[in-house]
């Protein structure tokens, strides 16, 4: 992706240019000064786009409830009052039926990668970390990860560590390997979980919507391709 015009961005957002040009004071829309005129950054103009989007994301229970559906955990599920539970299954089987068919079109993937991130962008704490190259491995190999996202598993290689562990392990976490707050040089993914919350470290649903938050065309695709295998395996289960 690229730049495009501070009209062209007023344009998709619907908003006038003088609302694009308070964002980028703000800094919630990355922009760069080219000559007399600003130009906006196309990935983050859909940042924006989404998050202004009608309806709102799933709160961090709910989106679990959906985890556990798709997982068909009944010992989570039986937890929930009965309305909570159907709806789990009911938002499961709505998100499943954008994958009915394997995703082709461009349009398709990315119809996939934006319910993923509407549905699923509350489920933890999502901090960005950098550490030093020589400790991912061993960071990669700490215990305290209560689910990691694998390459094996993903199909994207990367040295980058992307995890999901308790808020209590946060801390002497960072410490240990000196963790720093990051933005785009960033190697660490924390996914920080509520409280009590389990991890499911084999959901492809979980994974799905670990990959469709890197916005990359490459982990768009596979998130949608995890969608469409989870319909799979739901369909052979009920045939």
């Amino acid at each position: 992706m690229g730049n495009v015009s501070v009209a062209e961005a007023a344009s998709r957002l619907g908003v006038h240019v003088s609302r694009i040009h308070q964002r980028i004071a703000e800094g919630s829309l990355r922009a760069e000064r080219i000559g007399a005129q600003w130009v906006v950054d196309e990935l983050s103009l859909l940042h924006v786009a989404e998050r202004s989007a009608p309806g709102r994301p799933l709160s961090a229970r709910s989106a679990w409830a959906l985890i556990a559906a798709a997982e068909r955990d009944d010992e989570a599920l039986v937890e929930l009052e009965p309305f909570a539970r159907a709806r789990a299954r009911d938002r499961l089987e709505e998100l499943l039926a954008l994958a009915a068919a394997p995703p082709n079109a461009e349009a398709d993937v990315r119809r996939i990668a934006s319910a993923l991130r509407s549905l699923f962008r509350n489920r933890a704490l999502r901090e960005l970390r950098k550490a030093a190259s020589a400790d991912l491995p061993r960071l990669r190999e700490d215990v305290r990860w209560k689910s990691l996202v694998r390459a094996a598993v993903s199909g994207i290689a990367s040295p980058d560590v992307e995890g999901y562990l308790a808020a209590i392990d946060v801390k002497p976490l960072s410490e240990e390997f000196l963790l720093m707050p990051a933005d785009s040089d960033a190697n660490v993914i924390l996914h920080v979980l509520p409280e009590g919350q389990k991890a499911y470290p084999e959901s492809k649903l979980l994974l799905a919507a670990d990959l469709a938050e890197h916005w990359g065309p490459r982990e768009e695709l596979r998130a949608a391709e995890l969608v469409r295998e989870v319909a799979e395996d739901h369909e052979a289960v009920e045939r």
